[in-house]
């Protein structure tokens, strides 16, 4: 197991991967423009990315940001995260060179929540 950034850690020397997958992580809260080029440069030719996120909130498109409460004698930490529509997911891994890409969201289960998944997938 890692515990450094991502960008910093797919940028250091290593075998090239099968698959990377980010389960409402990296790929949610790091700039695309930063992760998605080292992501493609290290999955093998037919590799695939998977990831997971809340679907964006209507309107509330590309870097937002939170304060996320600390101690009682801290500030807030400032926390980012970038949220597309499906079609500008699908976009965005083109312009990186991923193909065979798709984007949905899933519906909530039955029950209280209403929010579902986004889920994106695409090939080296």
């Amino acid at each position: 197991m890692h515990h450094t950034d991502a960008v910093a850690y797919l940028q250091g020397a290593g075998e090239p991967f099968d698959a990377a997958y980010s389960v409402y992580g990296a790929v949610w809260f790091t700039d695309p423009g930063l992760l998605l080029p080292v992501v493609r440069e290290r999955l093998r030719p037919g590799g695939r990315l998977v990831f997971s996120q809340r679907p964006p909130v209507e309107g509330c498109y590309g870097c937002q940001a939170s304060y996320i409460p600390r101690g009682a004698d801290e500030d807030p930490m400032v926390v980012k995260r970038w949220d597309y529509e499906p079609a500008v997911w699908l976009q965005l891994l083109a312009e990186y060179g991923f193909t065979e890409a798709r984007a949905t969201v899933l519906s909530a289960p039955p029950g209280r929540r209403t929010v579902g998944t986004l889920i994106v997938s695409a090939r080296a």
